[in-house]
C-alpha cells in the first residue's frame, strides 16, 4: 500500500498518522505531496491520485485509490495485521464508534475547519484553487462550540469519546483540534474540563507525537 503524505500535518493528515500509529500491524510505503509548493492541486497529482487535488490519499493492494480521512481509517483497520481495532470488535460497538466519529465529523471538525477558512490566511493558502466563506467565518465557530459544549457534558466519567479506550472517533477529532488550534485558541478552552482533561491524555499519547512526523521520517516504526 502507498499512503500519500502531506508535508506537514494539517486537519486531513494528522489523523490518519496518527490512526496508523495507533492502530499498529500497518506496513506502508510513504510518497510525500509538498503543500506549501501545491504539488496537490498541480495536474499529475489530480490525474493520477485525486482529481480533488486534497491530501492524504491512500492507494490500495488492489492499486485503487481511497481518499477521505474516515474511508481511509476504515479501510487500514480491516487491513492490519496486528494490534487493536480502531473501529470494534462486535457490530455494537462498531455502530458505537461509527455513531461518535459521525457525530464529532459533524458537530465539531468540520465546522472547526470551515471557520478557518474563513480566514485570511486560507484565502492566501488556497489561492482561489477553493471556494471560501469568510462571511460564514463566527458561524461555523459557533457551531463548533455548540459541539464542543455538548460533548464536554457527555465526556462525564470519561476517559474517551467511546469508553475506556483510543478509537476512531478520538483520532478525528484531536487532529482537527490539535492543528487548529495552532490559529485558534478558543478551540482548547480549559472551561470544558473533560474535554480539556481528554485532550492532553490524548495529547501526551505515543500516535499523538508520533504523527507530528510522516510517516517517510517514522517509517522504522512502521514495519
Amino acid at each position: 500500500m502507498l499512503f500519500y503524505d502531506a508535508d506537514n500535518p494539517t486537519p486531513n493528515v494528522m489523523p490518519v498518522r496518527m490512526f496508523i500509529h495507533e492502530r499498529d500491524g500497518l506496513a506502508l510505503d510513504t510518497t510525500i505531496i509538498s503543500l506549501a509548493e501545491l504539488e496537490n492541486r498541480g495536474r499529475n497529482y489530480r490525474e493520477t491520485v485525486n482529481r480533488r487535488g486534497e491530501v492524504p490519499a491512500l492507494r490500495g493492494q488492489d492499486g485503487q485509490v481511497i481518499t477521505e480521512i474516515i474511508a481511509i481509517c476504515e479501510y487500514l483497520d480491516e487491513k492490519a495485521t496486528g494490534g487493536r481495532s480502531l473501529i470494534g470488535d462486535t457490530p455494537e460497538h462498531r455502530a458505537h464508534v461509527r455513531m461518535w466519529t459521525r457525530r464529532v465529523d459533524l458537530e465539531i471538525a468540520q465546522p472547526v475547519v470551515a471557520w478557518w477558512r474563513g480566514s485570511s490566511d486560507a484565502e492566501d493558502f488556497y489561492m482561489g484553487y477553493r471556494t471560501l466563506a469568510p462571511e460564514a467565518q463566527r458561524f461555523h465557530r459557533l457551531l463548533a462550540e455548540q459541539g464542543m459544549n455538548m460533548l464536554d457534558e457527555e465526556m462525564e466519567a470519561r476517559h474517551y469519546i467511546c469508553g475506556d479506550k483510543m478509537m476512531l472517533a478520538d483520532i478525528l477529532l484531536f487532529g482537527t483540534m490539535f492543528t487548529m488550534s495552532m490559529t485558534g485558541a478558543w478551540i482548547n478552552n480549559p472551561n470544558r474540563k473533560n474535554l480539556a482533561a481528554w485532550s492532553e491524555r490524548m495529547r501526551v499519547s505515543g500516535s499523538a507525537r508520533a504523527a507530528l512526523t510522516s510517516l517517510a521520517g517514522a517509517k522504522d516504526s512502521l514495519a
